[in-house]
């Protein structure tokens, strides 16, 4: 079936962008020319975009580079649609507080509410994702922690209490899973974390009882068919698992992951999941309010975005 000519301005979440990636080239360059840091551009696979991403990463040093990102996010991010966005931040220590007035600004002048994840890596020692569950003690705009990173010699055990501690101070969880590892990772971000959602989830295809369970429990998985494809977790958009998650009746989300150095958009995600779904106008609104029914989003900004979902599935009939 046909792209709808109005997809975007179907209202959308968006729960797997991690704002680092989401730096413009053109921003990247400037970065680069101030810092005398200069950042690879190929990569092949996770371990490699790893490096890519730390080299990026390295080059932004200030709360204005990162009120920067958030506001040239909203900026794109609204072209697509979005209304609400959950931004996984990775930092070790540089303050949150600092992005209060961008986030107010995206909420003013392009009506995107953001809210902010931790972004622990699994390979840096655990000191340090205490050290960044402490800096966002107290921050309004951080909802959930999240664990990212190697999966492979790097399981998410260890981070159990750091987990449980941010699940003590009102954080939910949103650890990464189940990407570059199986069926085994993920089963360990639900029992050790308490995952509450899945950041990709996409091997949970491989164990079919624990896809089950995954739907009966009704965990959401933020899937990124475009991050999956750059990175070798399939070899082709037409073998990705996602109709497979779809109907098995999964909770689960298209979204961008890292669009800066993708080259994707949340409507291109979209589009690809139509194809690959065969998608009609509701099977689209049902794409986007999945997002919704998967974010941490407080519950009346959730109804909004249902009722405002369902009048753009209504304007086909």
């Amino acid at each position: 079936m046909a792209v709808p000519p109005d997809l975007a301005t179907l209202p959308k979440a968006e729960v797997h962008v991690h704002l680092e990636g989401t730096v413009r080239p053109a921003t990247l360059e400037e970065l680069c020319a101030r810092t005398g840091l200069s950042v690879p551009r190929s990569f092949t696979d996770l371990p490699s975009f790893v490096e890519v991403y730390s080299c990026a990463w390295a080059t932004m040093t200030t709360p204005g580079d990162y009120a920067r990102l958030v506001r040239e996010y909203c900026e794109d991010a609204a072209r697509a649609g979005v209304r609400y966005a959950e931004l996984e931040l990775t930092t070790t220590g540089r303050p949150y507080d600092c992005l209060a007035e961008a986030v107010e600004a995206a909420a003013r002048q392009r009506d995107v509410v953001v809210r902010f994840v931790t972004g622990n890596a699994r390979d840096l020692p655990l000191e340090i994702a205490w050290m960044m569950l402490e800096a966002a003690r107290g921050v309004p705009e951080v909802v959930a922690i999240g664990l990212g990173g190697p999966e492979e010699g790097f399981p998410p055990e260890p981070f159990a209490a750091l987990f449980a501690e941010a699940r003590r101070r009102g954080l939910h969880a949103a650890p990464h899973a189940g990407e570059a590892a199986g069926p085994a990772s993920i089963r360990g971000a639900l029992d050790a974390l308490g995952a509450e959602r899945i950041q990709h989830g996409v091997r949970s295809v491989e164990d079919l009882d624990l896809l089950a369970e995954i739907v009966e429990r009704r965990i959401p998985l933020a899937v990124c068919p475009t991050s999956n494809l750059r990175l070798g977790v399939v070899r082709s958009l037409d073998e990705h698992p996602l109709r497979r998650l779809w109907d098995a009746g999964a909770v689960v989300s298209v979204n961008t992951d890292d669009p800066g150095f993708f080259g994707s958009d949340l409507l291109t995600e979209y589009a690809i999941a139509g194809r690959l779904l065969v998608l009609d106008r509701r099977g689209y609104a049902r794409l986007a309010a999945n997002a919704v029914d998967g974010s941490f989003a407080p519950e009346a900004v959730k109804a909004e975005l249902h009722d405002a979902i369902h009048d753009w599935a209504r304007r086909g009939d």
